[in-house]
């Protein structure tokens, strides 16, 4: 397999940025941030998206690193099946729609409401399931991914009131992005947890029936189990189905879709069902393995509007010691 090496790790040491530096660098990058928020708020919509589209095809042109991840990953997803000419367009499509989504979040920091209302078509899909999972009063799981514009549709679901939602990151290096990340993703009254924090502070919404979105098609570097995404082990969340198991809590997929026109469509559902068997270990593993299956059957059909850069292969199991993915 294409990315695939078995080279020793390199030291962890070897490219130690100085603090001095490291805060330099994070304070020009929120600078630089601030400079494209006053930019794009003005611009009409499809500017936007044309300007996204432009800063997308820039990236392609010259990120080697990301670019060599996103095409191991797609070594790994298709195989032989696409060409490398298809892989590639996947590849820019990608790095297209991640940033036309950055600068219309950027840009709906400004009538933060009606900007992101107008984002999305029509009515998303599956609100009839939603309120019926409600009506079990053990609250929501909300199995996602980075996948179309995951934050506008965060942002969408506390606009329409139905239930209060929680999310789980992870910690942005950067500590002044991760303030303005924070203040952003709370507009319309969402709440954040880190994914270090304590469970309990998860399970506390639930029991309120509340909602918790839990993004699961990234590398899980500490405390993860290996199920199969795409036909190779990935290191993924087990805290989903272990909690879901435990409080009794409803699996309900919940996916941003992009349009032709830059906008979006979301769709809440199916509701992902399970029987208990005498084993809870083998239950977590098998319920974690199914959530995988659906993100990757959404991948599938439609793979350039997910994040393809990330090194999702990254950390191996045990018996893979000393194997690189990138």
């Amino acid at each position: 397999m294409t990315g695939t090496t078995l080279s020793p790790r390199p030291s962890p040491n070897n490219n130690r940025e100085p603090k001095s530096l490291k805060s330099t660098r994070h304070f020009l990058e929120y600078i630089f941030c601030n400079l494209l928020l006053v930019l794009v708020q003005p611009l009409p919509h499809q500017m936007v998206v044309r300007t996204g589209n432009v800063l997308g095809s820039l990236v392609f042109l010259f990120s080697g690193k990301r670019k060599r991840s996103a095409k191991t990953n797609l070594d790994i997803i298709f195989s032989d099946s696409k060409s490398s000419d298809e892989k590639n367009k996947i590849i820019k499509k990608s790095f297209q729609n991640l940033t036309v989504s950055a600068l219309q979040c950027l840009w709906a920091t400004r009538d933060t409401e009606k900007r992101v209302r107008g984002l999305i078509e029509g009515e998303p899909a599956g609100l009839d399931i939603l309120r019926q999972c409600l009506k079990k009063n053990k609250g929501i799981f909300f199995l996602t991914a980075h996948y179309g514009n995951w934050e506008i549709m965060g942002l969408l679901h506390g606009y329409m009131g139905i239930c209060p939602l929680s999310s789980i990151v992870r910690k942005l290096d950067n500590p002044y992005l991760d303030k303005v990340t924070k203040n952003f993703r709370t507009l319309s009254g969402n709440k954040i947890f880190d994914r270090n924090e304590s469970p309990l502070k998860i399970v506390r919404e639930l029991k309120n029936n509340s909602s918790v979105a839990v993004m699961m098609d990234q590398n899980t570097a500490k405390g993860g189990i290996f199920v199969d995404f795409f036909g190779k082990k990935a290191a993924t969340p087990r805290s989903l189905a272990l909690l879901s198991y435990r409080l009794g809590t409803p699996i309900l997929p919940l996916f941003c879709h992009p349009t032709d026109k830059g906008t979006y469509r979301i769709e809440y559902g199916p509701q992902i069902q399970f029987e208990r068997s005498d084993s809870k270990e083998n239950d977590i593993l098998k319920w974690t393995q199914q959530y995988e299956l659906f993100i990757e059957n959404v991948i599938r059909k439609n793979p350039a509007p997910w994040m393809c850069g990330h090194r999702r292969w990254k950390t191996r199991p045990p018996e893979e010691k000393g194997t690189l993915i990138y």
